[in-house]
């Protein structure tokens, strides 16, 4: 006896099969379809989100090590600041190897017999915006109280420095530098955390002229 018999409905058909059949006709539900079709997903390529931030290098535990300290004007292409406060720059006398093209400290002691190849200058700190750290030296007037343009302007530009963010380049045909402030709000460069006397040291330790018998000095006189 067969005991497997169909329900059937009001219209006597067999109802039992229809709900299974209506259950097999629909889609099934695919697993990567988000239940809230509204949400998306943050976009990983999100340039704000990749962007480095000014503290990137404190915000991951790394600190700048100072080991060397170059003396040079700014180049034409970069912005520079300069650091504010007497307390950090210096005037001086220096000595410059124009075939090398390396700018030395001398010794005050060695100023009166090297007179004429020591002009005096000021040292003034500097930094670009990779916070690379260098002396800027600009020429001060000579003993006679005589200067030029070219000084002048530079000394001009290394004044503004200290609270605009500069960039020079030199005006051959006016005889003299073109001081450009930046356009936009640059941040703050970022100092190294040295004394004034340790900065100097680090920049004139290969370059500090303390005698008569410095080699470069010998290879003014036609000694070496």
């Amino acid at each position: 006896m067969n005991t497997n018999i169909p329900e059937s409905g009001d219209d006597g058909q067999p109802t039992t099969n229809r709900a299974t059949e209506r259950t097999d006709e629909m889609p099934a539900k695919s697993p990567h379809i988000s239940a809230n079709v509204g949400d998306s997903a943050p976009d990983p390529f999100d340039p704000e989100s990749l962007r480095l931030s000014q503290d990137f290098a404190a915000s991951i535990g790394v600190k700048k090590v100072l080991t060397t300290v170059a003396c040079r004007k700014p180049n034409k292409h970069e912005f520079v600041r300069v650091r504010e406060g007497a307390d950090w720059r210096l005037e001086t006398g220096c000595f410059e190897d124009k075939i090398n093209r390396d700018v030395y400290l001398v010794e005050r002691r060695l100023w009166t017999e090297l007179a004429g190849d020591v002009y005096p200058v000021c040292l003034f700190l500097a930094a670009n915006r990779q916070s690379d750290v260098f002396f800027w030296p600009a020429k001060l007037p000579g003993a006679d109280g005589r200067s030029n343009t070219w000084n002048d302007s530079a000394l001009a530009a290394a004044q503004l420095a200290q609270s605009k963010w500069i960039r020079l380049s030199a005006n051959m045909a006016g005889g003299m530098y073109d001081t450009f402030e930046a356009a936009g709000e640059l941040a703050e460069p970022v100092w190294p955390e040295l004394t004034f006397p340790a900065i100097l040291k680090l920049c004139f330790k290969d370059r500090f002229i303390h005698n008569m018998e410095h080699p470069v000095i010998r290879a003014l006189r036609g000694e070496v």
